[in-house]
């Protein structure tokens, strides 16, 4: 090897060494653990809009959840239902809203997806993520189960209520 190629691979070296050693200065960012998460909840829905796309019916919903369990507090969004007129599934639907806890000290967005596959059962996915203040670094996913519709209430079109399981974690 000639110096000038010497010069250079030092240098290289150098170089990645420096990189190296300052991200082991770096803090770690640790994450929690998954801990399960479950509990109930109960929900009121007031339709806002329905129309037919061909022959499926699409309803949207303002709908406010009440938890109780892991989640404690009141979610409020807004669902779309796609009602089929035959096939495997009666309708799908998916909602996206802001769940608060009971004492106000944190928010999570909550979105979920599920399907009918009759009048009496459902299932659905839900994630949370975005969480703020007590809530802040929440992450989580899992199931709502044993959905049952109630019927229609004072100032709800329409009731549910359910189980739900899953895992939560914070995050750095």
């Amino acid at each position: 090897m000639n110096k000038p190629n010497i010069k250079q691979h030092l240098l290289g070296s150098f170089f990645a060494l420096a990189i190296v050693g300052a991200l082991l200065t770096l803090p770690s960012a640790d994450a929690s653990q998954p801990v399960p998460a479950s509990g109930s909840w109960t929900d009121c829905q007031t339709i806002t809009d329905f129309r037919f796309v061909g022959p499926n019916l699409i309803i949207t919903w303002d709908v406010t959840f009440t938890f109780t369990g892991t989640f404690t507090g009141t979610w409020v969004g807004t669902e779309r239902d796609v009602v089929y007129p035959e096939g495997p599934h009666v309708a799908t639907f998916t909602g996206s809203g802001v769940f608060t806890t009971s004492d106000n000290t944190g928010t999570v967005v909550m979105t979920y997806q599920g399907l009918a596959s009759s009048d009496t059962e459902a299932v659905a996915y839900w994630v949370v993520d975005q969480g703020t203040d007590s809530l802040a670094g929440l992450h989580g996913h899992g199931t709502f189960q044993n959905i049952i519709e109630t019927g229609s209430t004072d100032g709800c079109d329409d009731t549910f209520t359910g189980d739900y399981s899953g895992q939560i974690q914070f995050a750095p």
